[in-house]
């Protein structure tokens, strides 16, 4: 138990870190471009958090459960090897993609903004945070993903306070994190093996990896679409109070994410003397934080984003009640997800969940950008988070059931 609080502490404080870094900065910047730019620069976060999921090509899902399960050193330099190499294919893709989707979304203002923030985000793909996890490091989440994050905003904060550049953000996102990036994969990956025959395993190492990867991008296309929606369909100072309150959203699932992190190598650990009790503890968490966050959502989401962000761009009553919706179905399906469908080799039946939650999202997310109303957008969000937990909650209970159970 000892050692699950520290894990707790460590991969909670590095999430935190990387939460709290775009609150830095972000509030300076909302009011530098006021309610349209906001929409924009937003809907380019949101853009590059899709390339981002792109260029991870699903690494984020699978890898920590290789990591976790390697018995050595030499074998987690593998996979990390095997991820770098794959990742540098999908980012020659994702790139330009992102750049001409954030070009065709946004308007006019702070277009460049915009586009710089979503290659900025995208390459956070390259991000060894899945790996730090998977092997139980909190130290390394810490130093290589969110020490250098909360550097750019710390760096960038006087000087787009003082000139109103808003793009020296991205511009020093990029520079304090990518180098840091490659220090890890050298010192970890290379520093083990050479590169010998990559370039023939890297089909067979894609192939593997797309059903996890049709996942993660099925996922995200309800997940981080809504603001790219609700920009295109909505008036600026509607789409601009509907960024902020899946600001807070998303912010929260940051929390989920830390527990997730946290929870995961503990869980599922091959040497655990029983797997059940090490579950449960971490559904019923996932459960607790779910109704704790979804009703701060939902009750201080209009207040906390009028302080941060501005009253001409604070969320909306409504919207932010479904957010809290949202917020609920999504921490409790996480350890579904992470810790039972993905060990138990059940790919098919999550891709089949986020198909259906994609399908239905999109439909009341589009309907609702359509009739110009943010809470049917955000009714949308809610109803994808739902349908995934509603999809997967009776095949999670019956791996559960199949675990070992305490010894006698």
């Amino acid at each position: 138990m000892r050692s699950l609080m520290l894990r707790l502490a460590g991969f909670t404080g590095a999430p935190i870190l990387s939460a709290f870094a775009p609150f830095i900065i972000l509030p300076v910047i909302s009011r530098i471009v006021g309610a349209d730019g906001w929409a924009n620069f937003s809907a380019g976060q949101s853009i590059g958090i899709l390339g981002m999921v792109g260029v991870l090509f699903g690494w984020g899902i699978v890898g920590p459960v290789r990591v976790a399960r390697a018995t050595d050193a030499r074998e987690k330099a593998v996979v990390l090897h095997e991820s770098i190499h794959s990742r540098l294919v999908t980012a020659v893709i994702a790139f330009p993609a992102v750049v001409a989707a954030t070009y065709l979304v946004s308007g006019p203002d702070y277009r460049l903004e915009s586009i710089a923030i979503a290659v900025a985000m995208t390459a956070g793909g390259f991000t060894p945070a899945w790996f730090c996890i998977g092997e139980g490091n909190p130290r390394g989440l810490m130093v290589f993903d969110a020490l250098p994050k909360l550097a750019a905003s710390l760096v960038a904060l006087p000087i787009v306070a003082f000139t109103g550049a808003v793009l020296w953000y991205p511009v020093l996102l990029l520079v304090l994190t990518l180098p840091l990036y490659a220090i890890h994969a050298r010192s970890t990956a290379f520093a083990y093996i050479r590169a010998d025959g990559m370039n023939r395993e890297l089909r067979h190492v894609l192939r593997t990896l797309a059903p996890t990867a049709a996942i993660d991008a099925t996922g995200n296309a309800y997940g981080s679409t809504a603001i790219p929606i609700a920009t295109a369909g909505l008036s600026p100072t509607d789409a601009s109070s509907f960024a902020s309150a899946d600001r807070a959203y998303r912010i929260g699932i940051l929390a989920v994410v830390a527990i997730a992190n946290a929870f995961q190598a503990w869980v599922l650990d091959p040497h655990a003397r029983d797997a059940r009790a090490r579950n449960r503890a971490a559904i019923l968490a996932h459960l607790g934080l779910g109704v704790a966050g979804g009703a701060s959502i939902a009750l201080f989401g209009p207040w906390v984003t009028g302080i941060l962000f501005g009253a001409a761009v604070a969320a909306q009553v409504l919207p932010s009640i479904l957010f809290g919706v949202a917020f609920l179905c999504i921490s409790t399906a996480t350890p579904l997800i992470r810790n039972l469908l993905i060990p138990g080799h059940r790919v098919k039946t999550v891709l089949a969940a986020t198909i259906v939650a994609a399908i239905v999202g999109l439909a009341v997310m589009i309907s609702g950008s359509a009739i110009g109303s943010p809470s049917v957008v955000a009714l949308g969000v809610a109803a994808s988070e739902f349908s995934v937990l509603a999809v997967l909650i009776i095949p999670a209970l019956r791996e559960y059931h199949r675990l070992p159970r305490r010894p006698q």
